[in-house]
């Protein structure tokens, strides 16, 4: 028996972001649609429901969604959290305090255009600065995970920023949130590199890519995702898998990919 959980990220619809920005309900209402029980947001998908978290709470406890994930994405280009990247994360850390089943994940933004320059400086100041972070909130009993993108400038996209950073990270309380879409992009062998740090894996991104490396609704591009979830039904892994889709799809309808999203889910778990 499959021990898995499968949600939506509110990616596809931050697509529109003009349109969507604080629909919740209807996030919540759609992800049920296409036959999900979870959701992960973006803080700016969120609107009031962010700085009011008894509201957010009662709103998914009415429809039977779990919030899965928090996304809080920063530059983290110094050594320690400036004074606003702290207040942020105390803030995000708060508000997932009343969600005790809820992970913080953390993900970089790649702010320098140029990323070889000094790139192992930036990626130590970012990983010193999510370890700061993941300490502090496993002391208010959130997890946190780490979710690396592939974007160009992104300081950990390959095989080896991959590696230096789980090096370092051996010993912090932060887990892995591997996005398979990425790791792809990057040129990653998605499943090797998940075997190679499952015990630290804790929460899973799905997006799909074709062959000429443009995202894809799910089902529609290369990725072999049948694969992934064996092993990690085979592992018995109990957390998280988030469908986030970034394709040009989303952009025209965002609520029929993510009914799509949900389809290929159904057809392959």
């Amino acid at each position: 028996m499959s021990l898995i959980q499968y949600g939506c990220q509110t990616y596809p619809w931050q697509m529109n972001v003009e349109k969507f920005h604080g629909q919740v309900p209807h996030f919540t209402d759609m992800l049920l649609q296409a036959g999900f029980t979870g959701m992960e947001a973006e803080i700016v998908m969120l609107g009031e429901y962010y700085t009011d978290w008894a509201k957010l709470k009662e709103l998914l406890d009415e429809k039977g969604v779990a919030l899965a994930a928090l996304a809080f994405h920063l530059d983290w280009l110094h050594a320690r959290e400036t004074d606003e990247e702290f207040e942020q994360a105390n803030i995000a850390i708060d508000f997932l305090s009343h969600f005790p089943t809820a992970k913080l994940l953390l993900g970089h933004v790649a702010a320098d255009p140029e990323r070889e320059h000094c790139l192992r400086e930036k990626q130590d100041a970012q990983i010193a600065c999510v370890d700061a972070i993941a300490r502090r909130a496993m002391e208010r009993g959130v997890v946190s995970v780490f979710h690396p993108n592939s974007a160009p400038n992104s300081i950990f996209r390959y095989t080896d920023d991959y590696e230096y950073l789980w090096d370092r990270l051996a010993k912090s309380p932060v887990g892995f949130a591997p996005d398979v879409g990425h790791m792809i992009n990057g040129g990653i062998d998605a499943l090797a590199m998940i075997r190679n740090h499952r015990e630290k894996v804790a929460h899973v991104h799905f997006k799909d890519m074709d062959a000429s490396h443009e995202w894809a609704t799910m089902g529609h591009g290369v990725i072999d995702f049948k694969s992934i979830i064996d092993y990690l039904n085979e592992t018995e892994y109990r957390g998280w898998i988030m469908t986030e889709d970034e394709s040009p799809d989303a952009v025209n309808d965002s609520d029929a990919v993510v009914l799509a999203d949900g389809e290929f889910i159904r057809a392959n778990r």
